[in-house]
């Protein structure tokens, strides 16, 4: 075959590529991540002349050079010259990327947010990952002890900023890839650092999965299939979760601990964990979720016990589990207020909603001791602590409550209370305070 029309010839291109190019989603602007080695650029020419010739959609490449290794410019510059000659726009973005432990995450999360502010919304971003690098990402999941989540390996679609991000090659292997590379005669760089042992990744590609492949050819699609299948248990394991969650979780976003009771341990452990997914939390590892859960729903009833995550806590207070996120510090000192503004306030916003919101300034505090308040106009004074205890509020907000003071009168509690002293007829109370983390 000529190896020109092969190229520019999708009809004479092998089956699974064939494939793995029908299966790019619709999209008003395909992006493609190159990074100027061999699976990158390659992805670039498939999606160049594939969607060359239907000539509906544009296309373009996002390059991030993260000036870390010797060939970085190199790279860069074969980006450039790639683009050229495909007649694709290029943008190209350099990030600084301290040198330290991590690294490797560091440098992911800092091309992730570049893909994620270019991508607008009805936008697809390609990327070239391939069937050997799920079976590393499975393979090295599975001996850190992974479940089925993180046994399904890279997932071939998921959102990314306002657009989707979208992984064609998955299903083909490496030597597939630089074959048709080959015979295409495509040039790009081969990154010196992918032969470096003491990465987790390269050990594992050149030290493990290498010599399986001799002794056992379908090992990168065995990996790839179990991905698939763990990827299927981890679905049916988020859609029981679901089902379970609308008895026991309330409209407040707790969970019943009565409920969850009277689950098996597998079924908390798994809901306990999609609770935390759904809220874009990253649950805690098996042991601490397994005891940390033990904790909260066997401790006496005179114990407050938490199980903490990654900027994040889950709390036990009078049958129920919160979830406790992000978590500040309100001022130090007493702040002025009018309640026709919207301030920050230990994490979340104070402000009012409805009519009549009088123009006037308040004093905003947090608990010192000794408060009263009086509930009823007329009626006795009341301390605040009995008071918030009857409420129900739990024992980490009752330290965080905004306290609204008019002169020497507390006249508002957070959300929980607003004085009719307020108000011109106090059985119609035209407004009210808010305070949250969602209530601008």
């Amino acid at each position: 075959m000529t190896q020109a029309v092969d190229r520019l010839n999708p009809s004479s291109w092998p089956d699974d590529l064939i494939r793995a190019m029908n299966a790019i989603p619709a999209a008003d602007c395909i992006h493609v991540a190159v990074s100027g080695g061999l699976d990158s650029i390659f992805l670039l020419h498939a999606v160049s002349v594939w969607f060359g010739e239907r000539g509906k959609v544009s296309v373009c490449a996002l390059h991030v050079n993260h000036q870390l290794q010797r060939a970085a410019a190199t790279m860069e510059t074969c980006c450039r010259r790639t683009c050229d000659l495909l007649g694709i726009p290029l943008s190209v973005t350099t990030v600084d990327v301290a040198v330290g432990e991590n690294l490797e995450n560091r440098a992911r999360n800092a091309r992730y947010a570049v893909f994620e502010e270019q991508l607008q919304a009805g936008e697809l971003l390609l990327m070239a990952h391939h069937a050997n690098d799920q079976a590393e990402t499975v393979l090295f999941r599975l001996i850190r002890g992974s479940g089925s989540r993180g046994l399904a390996g890279i997932p071939r679609e998921r959102a990314l900023g306002d657009g989707c991000l979208f992984r064609p090659l998955l299903d083909l292997p490496r030597e597939r890839i630089r074959a048709l590379a080959t015979a295409w005669q495509l040039d790009w760089v081969d990154d010196p650092s992918n032969d470096d042992p003491s990465i987790d990744r390269n050990f594992l590609r050149h030290r493990v999965i290498e010599p399986l492949s001799v002794r056992w050819p379908g090992v990168i699609s065995s990996l790839g299939r179990s991905a698939r299948q763990s990827a299927e248990a981890t679905e049916l394991g988020h859609k029981l979760a679901q089902l379970q969650l609308r008895d026991i979780r309330d409209e407040q976003g707790r969970l019943a601990i009565a409920g969850l009771s009277a689950l098996s341990q597998a079924e908390q452990k798994n809901l306990l964990r999609w609770w935390l997914i759904d809220r874009h939390l990253e649950p805690p590892g098996a042991v601490r979720l397994e005891q940390g859960l033990h904790d909260l729903l066997v401790a006496s009833a005179d114990r407050l016990p938490e199980l903490v995550g990654e900027n994040y806590a889950i709390r036990r207070f009078q049958g129920h589990l919160y979830c406790v996120v992000g978590e500040h510090e309100p001022p130090p000192e007493p702040i002025t207020w009018n309640p026709l503004d919207t301030v920050v306030w230990a994490g979340g916003y104070l402000r009012t909603i409805g009519d009549g919101v009088p123009d006037r300034q308040f004093t905003v505090t947090v608990r010192t001791g000794g408060e009263r308040l009086r509930p009823r106009p007329g009626g006795p004074t009341r301390p605040l602590k009995k008071w918030l205890q009857e409420q129900g509020v739990p024992p980490w907000e009752r330290e965080r409550l905004p306290l609204v003071w008019a002169g020497d009168e507390l006249v508002a509690v957070g959300s929980f209370w607003l004085s009719p002293t307020l108000f011109d007829n106090p059985q119609k109370a035209s407004w009210r305070i808010i305070w949250g983390r969602d209530c601008r």
